[in-house]
């Protein structure tokens, strides 16, 4: 029996009297970065801390919606050239699309975004590094380093 992967997902994590909650969001908060930050804000109240976005294992996305603008990570940039997502994304962070040549795992935002939840920049540089690993994957350690991985693949599963 082969191994069942969900290559398309959005999870919101909050952390919630004292314990994490992850929820899963509509399938429509990958179609574009307003219906994702949407997404996020809707899914619960201010103690909801991030987004993270499985985009058909072409890239992850994690954003932190805040008062002052929200923040964001994109694994690799060269996806703005195929999904609107991505496109979004870069276009926000003013970065500049890379060529589409470019060598992998370009990526674009925040490095530090989840510094306070116990991954460092160095640490998101070592899992973004990682040339072997999908998107599901990396989001999967990224919730391991953090502390919330069992929550995040009861819900992304």
């Amino acid at each position: 029996m082969t191994e069942r992967r969900n290559h398309r997902y959005a999870v919101a994590v909050a952390h919630r009297d004292d314990h994490w909650q992850c929820t899963r969001l509509d399938r429509t908060a990958l179609t574009g970065l307003d219906e994702a930050v949407g997404a996020v804000r809707d899914a619960g109240s201010g103690d909801t801390l991030c987004g993270l976005f499985n985009a058909d294992e072409a890239f992850f996305l994690i954003l932190r919606p805040a008062p002052a603008g929200t923040a964001l990570l994109l694994s690799d940039a060269r996806a703005a050239h195929r999904h609107t997502l991505a496109a979004q994304a870069l276009d926000a962070l003013g970065a500049a699309l890379p060529e589409d040549d470019a060598p992998d795992g370009l990526p674009a935002g925040d490095l530090g975004i989840l510094t306070d939840l116990g991954l460092t920049a160095e640490g998101m540089a070592a899992v973004l590094a990682r040339p072997d690993a999908l998107p599901d994957d990396q989001l999967r350690t990224i919730a391991q380093r953090c502390g919330f991985a069992g929550e995040f693949d009861r819900v992304k599963a």
